[in-house]
C-alpha cells in the first residue's frame, strides 16, 4: 500500500461538514448585518454603527475560518489493523 492510500482520507468528518455549514450561515449573517448598516449611515446613532460592524466584521471573519476548516483535506491517521491468523491447535501444544 503507498502512502498516499494511506493518509487519504475517503469522506470529510460529521464536524467538518458542520463547519461548513455554519460557516456559510455565518458569511450570510455578515451580509445581511453589513447591509442593514450601510441604511444606518445617516443616523447619528454611532453604538449602532459600532455594534453592526463589528457583528458584521466577527460574523466574515468567522465564516472564512469555518470554511477553511471544512474544505480542508485532512489525512486520515487511524492505525491500519493487520489481519492475525487463529493459531491452530498443533501450534499451541507445540510451543508448550
Amino acid at each position: 500500500m503507498s502512502e498516499e492510500q494511506l493518509t487519504q482520507r475517503k469522506n470529510k468528518h460529521i464536524l467538518q461538514r458542520f463547519a461548513k455549514v455554519v460557516g456559510v450561515i455565518s458569511i450570510i449573517a455578515a451580509i445581511i448585518c453589513g447591509g442593514y448598516l450601510l441604511t444606518l449611515t445617516d443616523s447619528d446613532d454611532k453604538v449602532m454603527k459600532a455594534f453592526f460592524g463589528s457583528i458584521s466584521f466577527f460574523c466574515f471573519m468567522m465564516g472564512l475560518v469555518l470554511q477553511s476548516i471544512g474544505s480542508a483535506n485532512l489525512p486520515d491517521l487511524t492505525v491500519p489493523k493487520d489481519k492475525i491468523e487463529p493459531e491452530t491447535e498443533q501450534e499451541k501444544a507445540d510451543e508448550k
